[in-house]
């Protein structure tokens, strides 16, 4: 399996002005990553899934993803955001960590498995509380290889 998580997708970033552009943000780094071919239909149907229910899963964490034609690899950006920021969650609590995943059109189980396999991680404390931890895009990048790890176990299964 291709690598879900890249060091250049990782970033730790001071604050959005919105969730709108968080999301556009982390598209262009899975744009840049070279697996959207469209990045503005993937960004669109992204956007439109948020629309419909927040991805803001409570706890801190929000999961936006979107499955697309345009989608060429499972591919997952991660923000940690120093500034929390509101993005609609089911606790009404504001968010400091967001994973933007792109997944092509055909991979619909892979995509029901990563997303179970990292909404039960973050649901723990200590795995939270460890990415809130990282100081750098380099640290928080060896922390989500962990998930990374443990997601790889969950498609094998």
């Amino acid at each position: 399996m291709n690598r879900l998580f890249k060091p250049e997708l990782v970033k730790i970033v001071e604050s959005f002005e919105s969730k709108g552009k968080c999301l556009d943000f982390m598209t262009d780094l899975l744009s840049a990553s070279g697996c959207l071919s469209f990045p503005d239909r993937y960004l669109a149907a992204v956007k439109g899934r948020e629309e419909i229910m927040s991805t803001g899963i409570g706890r801190g964490i929000a999961i936006p993803h979107a499955r697309d034609l345009t989608v060429s690899c499972l591919r997952i950006a991660v923000c940690k955001l120093a500034t929390p920021m509101d993005f609609n969650s089911v606790d009404g609590q504001p968010v400091n960590l967001v994973f933007l995943i792109a997944v092509p059109q055909n991979s619909n189980h892979q995509y029901m498995q990563i997303l179970r396999s990292l909404s039960q991680h973050l649901r723990e404390d200590k795995n939270r509380d460890l990415l809130l931890r990282a100081s750098t895009d380099k640290e928080l990048y060896t922390y989500v290889q962990d998930i990374e790890d443990i997601i790889g176990k969950s498609l094998a299964d």
